[in-house]
């Protein structure tokens, strides 16, 4: 069976924003672009991810549309590295209940961002090959 790496299966076209963005934006964006996540970079490394749950948890927690993305992110950042295998992505996301992984270097820098969505892609290329 073919090993599959994250680097295969990833975006590298990450939407970024400032963790001085505001919710109202963050919300315009996502859906602009239509996409589920967004990575919070401060002096260009990723510090956090917001996803559509930290949104509704903002929303419904009654927070001003002008709260800044560094008090609604997930800070927690869980990432996996570019050369990992599709199956250390799916670990991940299944032990951490998580749907979107940041995909950096080893300096820590982004080069991409995978979803649930890919890794299922990943699966049918490994069933089928």
């Amino acid at each position: 069976m073919k090993e599959e790496f994250v680097k295969e299966y990833m975006k590298s076209n990450v939407i970024t924003v400032d963790k001085n963005t505001i919710l109202k934006d963050i919300a315009k964006i996502m859906t602009e672009n239509n996409i589920g996540s967004v990575i919070v970079i401060d002096n260009g490394k990723p510090v956090g991810i917001i996803t559509e749950r930290d949104i509704v948890r903002a929303i419904g927690k009654n927070k001003d549309l002008n709260v800044r993305a560094e008090d609604i992110m997930t800070a927690s950042l869980i990432t996996i590295k570019e050369d990992a295998p599709i199956t250390g992505a799916l670990s991940l996301m299944r032990t951490y209940n998580i749907r979107h992984l940041p995909v950096i270097d080893n300096n820590g820098n982004l080069k991409g961002i995978i979803s649930i969505r890919d890794i299922a892609r990943a699966i049918d290329d490994i069933i089928e090959g």
